[in-house]
Order: C-alpha cells, then structure tokens, then sequence
C-alpha cells in the first residue's frame, strides 16, 4: 500500500474501493469547438435523481449520492461500509475529447471531488482524472490531482484503442511512480463489442473482463 492509500481514520473495516462519483453539475463549454460531446446535467423524474446528458441524450440517471457526501455516508452506514474509494463515472474520463476540452473538464471534477474529500477524509478516498490522450496533459494534471490530497487517479482501460501499456504512457506512469499515485484501472470502451450481441448488461459481465484481463 503506498501513502497515497493509507486511509485517514480506517480501522480496517469493509473499505468499498470502487464507488462511481458525478458531479452535481458540469462548468458550460466554453471551448471553440463545434459538436462537442460535452456532459451536462438534467432533472430527473424525482428530487433525488438527476440525468447525466452525453449529445443532448440521457446517458444514465444517478442518484444524490453519487455528488453528496452525506447521502453516500447514509446508504454506506446502511450497508455496513466503513470508507470509500470514489472515482468518477469512467464514460466522464472523456478520452474522446481534444486534449485540452478534456483537461478543462477533468480539472473541474477533480476539485469538485477533492472537496467532497477534504470534507470528509474519515469516510472517503478520492481518485481524479486526467486527460492521457495528451501524456504531457495528464502528468500536469496528475501532480494537480496530488497537490488537490486526491490519492492518485483513475484511468480507463484503453486511451481510444491505444492500450494502456503502450511505450508512449510510459512518461505517465513513470510520473506516477515518483509522486506515489495510486492508479485505479476501469474497463471503458472495450474492444469486440461489435460482435457482442444480446442485452446492454452483457458489456459488463462479459467485455468489462476480458478488457482488463
């Protein structure tokens, strides 16, 4: 375990490392840029819910929890969880935007989710985002995410088909090892699913897997 994981007040309790994390709302874009797949946020049918928006589309509906902290405490005293690990909801890592739209948006999560820690280091452990498809980019952000007391970040399994093993996120990697991130990797886009075929689930039980295999 790297000091960037020694958890603030844990006493070794069910520790939930893999808890997804939206923001309240997103910053307007306010690149250059046309058509941009830009995230935002909408009511959903309830108080308790809202709708993540991805090209004027519903992409998922999430509940309160998923940007208070109170509330994620109450259902994690519900479940008997004693910490999290939080992250943002993988699609967010926006891998598909140019490199500095990606950066303007993670930037923004990253201090919204450091608040939510600062908040509350006892009961949560957070992980940023960066936007590796500029390496440069994402070590500036990684030390960023550092200096904000995130414990490192998490990364999508592939960086739009470029594996994450590849020569050229070895810089990353390197940069990370020095500042002791920890790194979280999550199955995002994963390869095959053009032969996939049967219910949206299958993505996770069967290519989520295999991607991170």
């Amino acid at each position: 375990m790297t000091a960037a994981l020694q958890i603030a007040g844990c006493d070794c309790g069910l520790v939930d490392t893999h808890t997804h994390w939206v923001p309240h709302q997103f910053p307007a874009y306010v690149g250059q840029r046309k058509s941009v797949a830009w995230p935002s946020m909408a009511p959903g049918e309830a108080a308790c819910v809202r709708n993540v928006m991805l090209d004027g589309r519903v992409y998922r509906t999430v509940p309160d929890s998923s940007w208070d902290g109170g509330r994620r405490l109450q259902e994690m005293t519900h479940t008997g969880v004693t910490h999290q690990v939080v992250s943002p909801m993988p699609e967010l890592l926006s891998y598909w935007l140019a490199a500095d739209d990606a950066l303007s948006l993670n930037s923004f999560m990253n201090e919204e989710l450091a608040a939510m820690v600062r908040a509350d280091p006892v009961h949560f452990t957070g992980l940023g985002a960066v936007p590796l498809q500029d390496v440069q980019l994402a070590i500036g952000e990684l030390e960023r995410c550092m200096e904000l007391g995130l414990a490192g970040v998490e990364l999508g399994s592939n960086i739009n088909g470029k594996p994450l093993g590849h020569v050229d996120h070895e810089p990353f990697f390197a940069a990370a090892q020095s500042l002791g991130a920890a790194i979280f990797v999550h199955a995002l886009r994963p390869a095959g699913m053009d032969r996939l075929v049967g219910p949206p689930l299958l993505e996770q039980v069967l290519a989520f897997p295999g991607e991170v295999g």
